[in-house]
């Protein structure tokens, strides 16, 4: 896949609105139910976290329990026993059942270890698994850390049930290689799809804010870059360079510049922030007119 080329998922999922998630547990949900060795790469992330729940066999969306409680996806074992429970988060907030009732749901049948899963930008893990462990705590269940990896959190409650939260990136490396490995190739391309509205939920959220963000320096930094655009514009208009006559400044949504001539070319310089976060690691950026720069 092209570096910047969105999947046909991401390219439709903004026509879903705040039912992304919805799109992203069925894309998710087709998967598993297809494909052996993707289930696979699920029941390996939570072994990661200290849980091996066995075969995963069938995988259903959104199967409504006793307690009228309804998780995104519910992973069977040959019994039929519900072994998995997978929670598909972007950037809502969590349900009155996430993740309590969903824990008593999963009282171990036979002492067979089992699972709640939740799936998260990475961006999200830590300030997500702050608030899954204080809801839990508050609850009164016994909750111990098992395992922190990268882009991986799990604790065990109550011995046999364990609470594992991982990215959408690394779970679905790990479904993309093992697939792979399999020669599902019609698979691996419903991956890459998911993987493209992952990323894209990834780019285009509002990040949380850490404390450092309350901080001078952000700001600051800002303001520099600003003064180093209309710095760089006075100095080349000094020396012949460009030119500036009938030209203006322009503060916009995504970013300021100026609006220059060179060589009777009309021509933008300045901070895109859009090109920035997803094209190249440079705020500075060229070009004619502010069509052309549009990611």
């Amino acid at each position: 896949m092209e570096a910047n080329r969105q999947t046909l998922l991401a390219k439709l999922a903004p026509l879903f609105g705040p039912r992304t998630e919805n799109l992203a547990v069925e894309a998710l949900g087709h998967i598993l139910s297809e494909s052996k060795p993707a289930r696979r790469a699920v029941a390996d992330v939570i072994r990661a976290g200290g849980a091996d729940i066995g075969e995963v066999v069938q995988v259903r969306t959104q199967a409504t329990g006793e307690d009228g409680a309804r998780p995104d996806l519910v992973g069977f074992d040959k019994r039929s026993a519900e072994r998995l429970l997978i929670e598909v988060k972007f950037w809502a907030g969590l349900t009155d059942n996430q993740p309590v009732s969903y824990l008593s749901r999963l009282a171990p049948d036979g002492g067979d270890p089992c699972a709640l899963l939740f799936v998260a930008p990475a961006a999200r893990l830590e300030p997500l698994w702050n608030e899954l462990f204080r809801l839990v705590g508050e609850a009164g269940l016994p909750l111990t850390r098992r395992e922190d990896a990268t882009e991986l959190r799990s604790a065990v409650v109550n011995d046999a049930t364990f609470l594992v939260l991982t990215s959408w990136r690394n779970l679905l490396h790990r479904m993309a290689a093992q697939v792979g490995a399999a020669g599902e190739s019609h698979t691996e391309t419903d991956i890459r799809q998911l993987q493209g509205l992952a990323k894209r939920q990834d780019d285009e959220a509002f990040l949380p804010l850490r404390r450092e963000d309350f901080g001078p320096e952000f700001p600051r930094r800002l303001r520099n870059l600003r003064q180093l655009v209309d710095h760089a514009t006075d100095r080349a208009r000094t020396k012949g360079i460009v030119g500036t006559d009938g030209m203006r400044v322009t503060p916009q949504a995504d970013g300021y510049g100026r609006y220059i001539r060179i060589a009777d070319q009309t021509s933008w310089f300045g901070i895109h922030y859009g090109l920035w976060a997803t094209t190249y690691p440079t705020p500075l950026w060229l070009g004619s007119g502010m069509a052309r720069l549009n990611p």
